[in-house]
């Protein structure tokens, strides 16, 4: 019996993945969830007790997947910011729906999935200034901050924007470019 529990719990979260990258989480159903599945929508709530149980269960791998990544690939130390991003964009590809289920969901997750990404970036950003040149001309105390959110919603918009690996590739390289290009020379001494 097992097998078939696990079967039907693939098939809703299957399901749900494809609801919530669809609708959002505010307008997803869970009756469409329960019809798309093949099962009764009471079935639904033996397998998760509400909409944001079942939201929650196809988020939180990708946040746990984000905190695993960056503590191995992220704060590589030596790592150019390029290295990064690229390592980075390989992530997002990986884990595509799961990042559109989370940022069109506009969540607390969402949230909070987005000020930890912009934090490690900001503190990424910091430390290859720091290494790269001297930041006397540097007044604005959050501008690494302001340089990470930035850059993360391009990163998110090359994402949805093509599924073309090698396109990807290219407007990532694009982003950098003018993100971190010469950065010595617009903020050096």
């Amino acid at each position: 019996m097992q097998y078939l529990k696990d079967k039907v719990r693939e098939r809703i979260y299957d399901a749900a993945v494809t609801e919530f990258k669809t609708y959002g989480y505010q307008d997803a159903s869970i009756r469409n969830i329960a019809n798309n599945a093949g099962i009764s929508l009471g079935n639904i709530y033996r397998y998760y007790q509400n909409k944001e149980a079942l939201y929650i269960a196809v988020v939180q791998p990708l946040i746990d997947s984000v905190k695993e990544f960056v503590e191995k690939k992220y704060f590589i130390v030596g790592d150019s910011l390029q290295t990064v991003a690229e390592n980075l964009l390989e992530f997002m590809v990986e884990h595509d729906d799961e990042i559109v289920i989370l940022r069109r969901g506009n969540t607390q997750y969402y949230k909070q999935f987005s000020q930890y990404l912009e934090g490690v970036t900001a503190r990424k950003i910091e430390t290859l200034m720091n290494d790269g040149f001297s930041r006397s001309k540097i007044k604005n105390p959050d501008l690494t901050m302001i340089i990470a959110r930035s850059f993360l919603h391009c990163l998110f918009d090359v994402l949805g924007s093509t599924k073309d690996k090698a396109m990807r590739k290219t407007y990532v390289e694009e982003i950098i470019t003018f993100y971190f290009g010469h950065l010595a020379t617009r903020f050096g001494d």
